[in-house]
Formats: structure tokens, C-alpha cells, sequence
């Protein structure tokens, strides 16, 4: 595009934490997404849904040495990655940074920073494909960002190559599934050899599962590897079909999962938190795990002793509760974001895990300040809320003896962090 006075050239001064391009000029601080700091760019201005200003790139006049091509064929188009654009040794460089701004800027320094870790893509065994048929013609893949605009995606860079060919087998019978004119989301999680999904949307010509329509189902999970589907309509998720149970182990207990599951996005990612976590907890004790989930901490946390888990969502209480009956693990429903656990409780155990939702957890991290538990041991997926909540925990005469950055999000500004806190007075 030819340039012009209304479209002058910016270069972005840095990356923010969500990876977006920060540049200034005389129409103020704009967000440039997929850009590069040194990049030199020509970008079209808009404001979002949030009235923030963003750039669109419509030329790269000069490329920065940060950035490469991006090895998907689909990165311009799909919305799921937005960083596969900077070169390796910058994005990891940047990263580790980031995280480490975040509890700088709240004036925190862990005792050590541990060595960081990195995990390469193909790798995730969740995703949630979008699927939208036009004039009986059907699509399954991602919206671009910001955009009405889906496109089908053939390969993928972050995505288990069982993920893909699950695409494959399930296409075929999306017609059937779908709508004219009304999306649907494909929700697909590989667990130990079993896929699990999770269909949101309008169902059929109905819109709803009949008879007739779980019947035909049926044939679609012959020629798939899916091992249950179930369909979630508002808050409720009821299961269609169920040909084996989703199972899976969290250090010696299996576990049966409800549709849907949280699990880490990777195996590798969840190996290596684990890891984390039993490194910094007692070789004996008494435990408590909270936000629990279905017990991805818990059960390796009992080969040492004794745990207590709490957890708000009522099919993981149940999965988590099923597997306690022959276990030294007691099982609780609590909302610890309305209801958490007291400092006098908390007192009581040798060491605690916690691993909140992305919001973190100001209520529950001023108990734990309080309590006079040895080690606090604290997991995250967000460097904001997490530096915030280390810091009410300082407070209580806490030390941040380390931090540990674990990426299992190649291509977004995503990562996760374990902390872990010693009680010193």
C-alpha cells in the first residue's frame, strides 16, 4: 500500500505482557499485534470493543532481527497463536522477562530464580475447534482475531498430531452435526488413548439431541476415535454417548473424569509442574491442595502422606471424591473464593499447594499470610494476579525462597509460574 501522511511509520519500543507491539506516536500509545521491537511498520488504526487503540500491519517496511517467518502456514489467519512470529531466543528471552517485571514492579525478589522451562509445540492434547456451515458447505477450525472470519486449519504447530487427525475423522459427519448459519464449538481432549468432547451450540435439526440424532452419533464414534460425547447447553453438560469411561492417573490413583475436565493443555507441561511442586514439598506430612481440580497435585501429594483437597466445581469433587474411598485423602466442596479456608485451619498442615484460576485468589492468600504453615507452595498461569497475591503473603512473614517459569504455551504470551513461600516468623 502506497504510504501516505494518514499511515505514517511506527516501530514498536517494546512488547507488553500480552505480546502486542507497544508504539507511540501523535495519535498516542497503540497495541500492533505480531509486530517485532525494531520492526518498522505501517499499520492501519482502530479502536477495540474496549476503546483501546490497535494497530493493523499493513506493510513491514523494515523487519526487526527479532522476527522470522512464522513456520505455520495459517498464522495470519487462525487466532490461536500470536507469537510464533519472534525467533526463539527472543520469545523465551521475553517471556522469562515478563514474568519477572511482574514481581519486580510489586518490589519482589525470590531468594533464587530457577532455571527456566521450555517445551516445543505439537504437543497440546486439548482444543476447541470452531464449526460453521454456509450455504450447506462446512468449516472446522479458529476465527481470526477480532473477526467474524473462520478458517479451516489443515495443520497446526502446537497441536498433538492426534488432535488433527481426530479433525479428519469427525469432519465428515459435521453436516449432520450442525446448523445452517449457527456455529458450534468442538470442544477435544486426548486422554491417556481415549478422546473426550464436548459439543456447544445448537445440535442437529432440532437444536437439541433427539433419539434419532444420538443413533446417528453412534456411527460418527465408530469411525473416530472418541470414546464419549456429551453436549453443554448453558452451565449444563449431559453426556450423549459414552462407549468407555475417561480415565486417568494422578500418581497412583486413577481417576474418572467428568466431560470436560481441566487437565494441563500438555502432558509434558503437567509432568513438569508436578515435578516442581513435589520438590518443594515434605518427604512426609500432613497436606492440603486448594483449587484441586480433579487432582493433578493430589495424587502425587498422597505417595507422602496425607492431603485434603477443596475444589468448587461439583463433577471434579465427585471424579476426586470416587478415587479417595481407598485413599488417605479427604475430599471437600468450598468455594474459596467466597469461602476460604481460615488461617487457624490452614495452620494445621505440614505444606500447602495452591493453583488458582487465572484471577487468582486475594481472599485466600490473606489466610494463608496468617497461617503458621512452613512452605506454601503456589502455582499460576498468570504473572499479574500471581506477583499480586505473592505480595499479601510476603506480608505475613513469608519468604519467596524461588520462582520458576514453565512454558507449555509456545506461541502465546501465556505461562505458567510455581512459587514457593517459607514461613519465617
Amino acid at each position: 500500500m502506497p504510504f501516505s501522511p494518514e499511515k505514517p511509520i511506527v516501530s514498536p519500543e517494546r512488547l507488553g505482557p500480552k505480546g502486542d507491539g507497544i508504539c507511540r506516536d501523535r495519535r498516542g500509545t497503540i497495541y500492533v499485534e505480531r509486530s517485532a521491537p525494531l520492526d518498522q511498520l505501517k499499520i492501519k488504526v482502530f479502536k477495540d470493543s474496549a476503546g483501546v487503540k490497535r494497530g493493523e500491519i499493513l506493510e513491514i517496511v523494515k523487519a526487526s532481527p527479532h522476527r522470522q517467518n512464522p513456520p505455520c502456514p495459517h498464522y495470519h489467519q487462525c487466532g490461536n497463536c500470536t507469537l510464533l512470529h519472534l525467533k526463539t531466543d527472543y520469545y523465551r528471552k521475553w517471556k522469562t522477562e515478563t514474568v519477572q517485571e511482574a514481581f519486580l514492579k510489586l518490589g519482589i525478589k525470590p531468594q533464587t530464580w530457577l532455571e527456566p522451562i521450555f517445551l516445543g509445540g505439537h504437543n497440546r492434547r486439548r482444543a476447541t475447534f470452531s464449526v460453521l456451515k454456509k450455504r450447506g458447505k462446512v468449516k472446522m477450525g479458529y476465527y481470526k482475531r477480532r473477526s467474524k472470519e473462520l478458517t479451516e486449519i489443515e495443520s497446526c504447530e502446537i497441536a498433538a498430531p492426534v488432535m488433527l487427525e481426530f479433525k479428519k475423522q469427525i469432519k465428515p459427519f459435521l453436516s449432520f452435526l450442525t446448523q445452517e448459519g449457527e456455529p458450534l464449538d468442538l470442544f477435544a481432549q486426548w486422554v491417556d488413548g481415549k478422546m473426550d468432547l464436548v459439543i456447544t451450540g445448537p445440535l442437529g435439526k432440532h437444536g437439541k439431541p433427539n433419539r434419532a440424532f444420538v443413533e446417528t452419533l453412534k456411527d460418527a464414534l465408530e469411525v473416530s476415535q472418541v470414546s464419549r460425547v456429551s453436549w453443554k447447553s448453558e452451565s449444563k453438560i449431559q453426556v450423549l454417548i459414552q462407549k468407555e469411561p475417561i480415565e486417568t492417573k494422578f500418581g497412583s490413583i486413577s481417576v474418572e473424569l467428568p466431560p470436560g475436565a481441566f487437565l494441563q493443555p500438555t502432558l509434558e507441561g503437567e509432568k513438569a509442574l508436578v515435578s516442581a511442586v513435589m520438590k518443594a514439598l515434605p518427604t512426609a506430612g500432613k497436606f492440603a491442595d486448594l483449587f484441586s481440580g480433579c487432582g493433578t497435585f493430589t495424587g502425587p501429594m498422597l505417595e507422602r502422606g496425607s492431603v485434603e483437597a477443596f475444589e468448587v466445581y461439583e463433577p471434579a469433587v465427585a471424579s476426586l471424591s470416587r478415587a479417595a474411598r481407598e485413599n488417605n485423602l479427604g475430599v471437600y466442596k468450598r468455594d474459596l473464593f467466597k469461602n476460604p479456608l481460615r488461617h487457624q485451619d490452614l495452620s494445621k498442615f505440614d505444606a500447602i499447594v495452591f493453583d488458582p484460576p487465572r484471577a487468582g485468589c486475594p481472599e485466600q492468600a490473606h489466610e494463608l499470610a496468617l497461617s503458621k504453615c512452613p512452605t506454601l507452595i503456589g502455582v499460576s498461569c498468570n504473572p499479574a494476579t500471581f506477583a499480586r497475591d505473592s505480595k499479601i503473603i510476603l506480608k505475613g512473614g513469608y519468604k519467596l525462597k524461588s520462582l520458576q517459569v514453565v512454558d507449555q504455551f509456545l506461541g502465546s504470551h501465556h505461562v505458567e509460574i510455581v512459587g514457593v513461600f517459607k514461613k519465617t516468623k
